[in-house]
């Protein structure tokens, strides 16, 4: 799986879910429901668009290797997806890596 480089975003694919605690059965149901738009690998913002809002969560915890914590450094503010480690539900993206409390 890829990390976040500064300007790589990473890739994830049905393994990297499943590891991240998602059920297999409901990667599975995923895949089937957007087998016309999956690949093996895909980048998380796509995988994003693809998922239905309860599922995200497993997509930025495998993207991100996170445990919930915001765990990232430097500096960020405000809502949404920073360029760190961690997920959570968010609105919008942040900019670069933040710690979230």
């Amino acid at each position: 799986m890829g990390k976040m480089d500064g300007m790589t975003e990473p890739i994830i694919t049905a393994d990297d879910v499943v590891r991240a605690g998602a059920c297999a059965e409901g990667v599975a149901k995923f895949c089937q429901r957007s087998y016309k738009q999956l690949a093996a690998a895909m980048p998380v913002s796509l995988a994003l668009l693809l998922t239905l809002e309860p599922e995200r969560g497993y997509v930025m915890k495998a993207a991100y290797d996170g445990d919930g914590d915001g765990d990232g450094d430097g500096d960020g503010d405000g809502d949404g997806y920073g360029d760190g480690y961690g997920y959570g539900y968010a609105d919008g993206y942040g900019d670069g890596y933040g710690d979230t409390a």
